[in-house]
């Protein structure tokens, strides 16, 4: 507890019509007494942590809040992701993230360029690299998969037309059914790919807003403010108000 008492004195001079000239003194005194979080009663701790839940979650307070601070690191990971792989992080008309997988201007799909993510040590970048490399390595085993089919089937129709060449009209057309059971494979496996990414992209944002939420559910708790208050150095009148 703080006390500061605040004394003053002035000096009052008055003139009449007749040119006498009055002097008197005047003297004002204020005390205040200021409380620290933890020598409030419990009813104006009560008050206290109403108050900075009020503020924090207040419109007019949101560019200094404390959840405004968190969600930025949260889109800041989103972010470093997006540099990397192709996966697009946005909100939607109510506010809330959602995740979309990016094409490409150039010739390669999406889930051609996927890789595993490096987490920047940040727990958002580690929670949201994980979310993703839980669907990319499976995204690259399928891009493996792709390539093994593709070649298999440029390989039987090579085969094709050299037996073609050679008058084998048999052995070539069990080739190019071959290639042509490899080419169906292919398309397959790239659609799995495709939605997967889809399914990749959706979980991410996902985490984001999962992250969002709940920061703020944190910063908006009386839990979170009255540890703060009692760490802090503010002052409050005895009824809980915030000097």
């Amino acid at each position: 507890m703080k006390t500061t008492t605040e004394y003053v004195r002035r000096l009052i001079i008055t003139t009449d019509d007749d040119g006498t000239r009055t002097t008197t003194t005047a003297a004002t005194v204020r005390t205040v007494t200021e409380y620290l979080f933890s020598e409030l009663s419990p009813e104006a701790q009560a008050r206290a942590v109403s108050d900075a839940i009020e503020e924090e979650t207040s419109a007019d307070n949101w560019y200094t809040s404390q959840s405004y601070f968190a969600e930025e690191e949260i889109w800041d990971a989103a972010q470093e992701l997006e540099k990397h792989q192709p996966v697009h992080i946005g909100t939607d008309a109510g506010g809330s993230p959602y995740g979309t997988a990016r094409r490409y201007a150039w010739s390669v799909a999406d889930w051609e360029s996927v890789t595993e993510e490096q987490d920047t040590g940040i727990c958002w970048s580690m929670d949201i690299c994980d979310k993703w490399n839980e669907y990319a390595a499976r995204i690259i085993a399928l891009q493996e998969a792709h390539e093994d089919a593709t070649d298999r089937a440029y390989i039987h129709d090579e085969n094709a037309d050299n037996a073609a060449e050679n008058g084998n009209v048999k052995i070539s057309e069990a080739e190019r059914r071959r290639a042509a059971f490899y080419e169906d494979m292919a398309e397959r496996i790239e659609a799995a790919a495709e939605e997967l990414t889809e399914e990749a992209a959706r979980a991410v944002g996902n985490v984001v807003d999962s992250l969002i939420e709940s920061e703020r559910d944190y910063y908006s708790s009386p839990e979170f403010w009255r540890e703060w208050l009692e760490d802090g150095e503010a002052r409050f009148t005895r009824d809980g108000e915030r000097i």
